[in-house]
């Protein structure tokens, strides 16, 4: 039988004439029936010579591969709908100009937005933002399940996915407006307008040290400190508002010297650990992280993480955090006081803050309490599930001295 590739009789493979274009060209299939990955999701007028029309072997009509044109042509219609209800408009070639048409085909099939990050792309050319994909894989962790493309179903992993470099340059020239003064300027230098330039952007009154609450925009900020009320202050009140100030700072000076002088203590300990993911025995089987056993202080340790505070089905709510208690395994007989924190590991891209904790270890109390892992937002611990393990540095302080940090 001829192999050569034919087409379509008047349509193409995704469904379109073959003097049409479809908005963003998704997939396409080879001569044997495999996906060929679309190696960036590009652009492309609304005309073009009908050689570029979807091909397929007339060896390769077999009916798994029939249901599989079928499923994929579904799920990019249903995209192409979701993104033109975006736009606002029945066609994304309509009345619509032509950077809100580019904002369109280029969001993320997830949120619909664009993202000023990372933008991935499953193995059929459907966009993903990098905070909807690490999602996507952290509610499969969670699930014990595959991760899919929302659009496709088809397996999204770290291995199965690339990042756009092509779709994340177009984004970073794409003009945007500014939240305070609504300007537009292009995404790779909105950040430095919103922060160093804009004169809308959020400011505080110069005298805000001695008791000003007002907060607005930069440009109003002079005519606002000539008139402020605080410039009617009397010096005793003046001197009370400095001496709150500077209450503050010792207190956080306090909180940094304690910090160090824990450092450098004769009994300290710090392990690179290493979380593995288990799953309880009970029905759902919750998702936690264990470590394996360590030694500090001659004594025997694991650290063990949960999700949302052992939620029964943490993948159902938006905000995660990740919290871990550290667990004595060696039989003692008198009491000891432990500080200790969780810090992030080397080459570590994880945002934290780190937290110090303090429990008194006896022979019936090794277990601490549950504490705060201490990440940044719900996008960190989704990072941080998303991967199949992780490492972070553990922090240790046993000695006759103990010292306290006051939050």
């Amino acid at each position: 039988m001829d192999s050569t590739p034919s087409l379509l009789g008047a349509e193409s493979l995704t469904g379109h004439p073959v003097d049409e274009t479809p908005e963003i060209p998704l997939a396409a299939i080879s001569a044997s029936g495999d996906d060929v990955i679309n190696p960036a999701t590009t652009l492309v007028s609304s005309k073009r010579p009908s050689t570029y029309c979807g091909l397929v072997s007339q060896a390769g009509k077999s009916p798994g591969r029939k249901r599989d044109r079928d499923n994929l042509l579904v799920a990019d219609t249903n995209e192409r709908a979701l993104k033109r209800q975006k736009l606002g408009t029945s066609d994304v070639s309509g009345d619509a100009s032509l950077t809100e048409r580019l904002n369109a085909l280029l969001c993320c099939v997830v949120c619909l937005n664009l993202s000023k990050f990372s933008m991935y792309q499953c193995r059929r050319g459907h966009l993903m933002c990098a905070d909807c994909f690490n999602h996507l894989l952290a509610d499969g962790r969670l699930r014990d399940q595959f991760s899919t493309c929302p659009s496709c179903r088809v397996d999204i992993s770290y291995d199965t996915v690339v990042r756009n470099l092509c779709v994340e340059d177009v984004i970073y020239e794409l003009p945007s407006e500014c939240r305070y003064c609504s300007k537009e300027f292009p995404n790779k230098s909105m950040y430095r307008h919103e922060r160093e330039e804009c004169e809308k952007r959020p400011t505080h009154c110069k005298y805000s040290r001695v008791g000003c609450q007002w907060l607005g925009p930069r440009i109003m900020a002079p005519e606002h400190e000539s008139k402020c009320a605080c410039l009617n202050k009397s010096a005793e009140e003046i001197v009370n508002d400095l001496g709150t100030s500077d209450t503050k700072a010792d207190k956080e000076k306090k909180i940094f010297n304690a910090f160090f002088n824990l450092l450098s203590h004769e009994n300290m300990a710090f392990i690179e650990l290493r979380f593995k993911p288990l799953r309880t025995n009970e029905f759902p089987h919750k998702l936690f992280f264990e470590t394996s056993r360590f030694s500090a202080f001659n004594l025997e340790w694991i650290v063990k993480t949960t999700v949302n505070n052992n939620e029964r089905e943490p993948y159902h709510s938006s905000q995660r955090v990740i919290t871990y208690q550290l667990i004595l395994k060696t039989k003692i007989y008198v009491s000891m006081d432990m500080d200790f924190f969780a810090g992030k590991g080397p080459y570590s891209t994880i945002r934290m803050f780190p937290q110090m904790y303090k429990y008194t270890f006896t022979e019936y109390n090794t277990t601490s309490d549950w504490n705060d892992l201490s990440l940044v937002d719900s996008d960190e611990v989704n990072r941080l599930l998303a991967n199949y393990d992780f490492n972070i540095r553990f922090f240790m302080f046993l000695g006759e001295k103990q010292y306290t940090l006051q939050n």
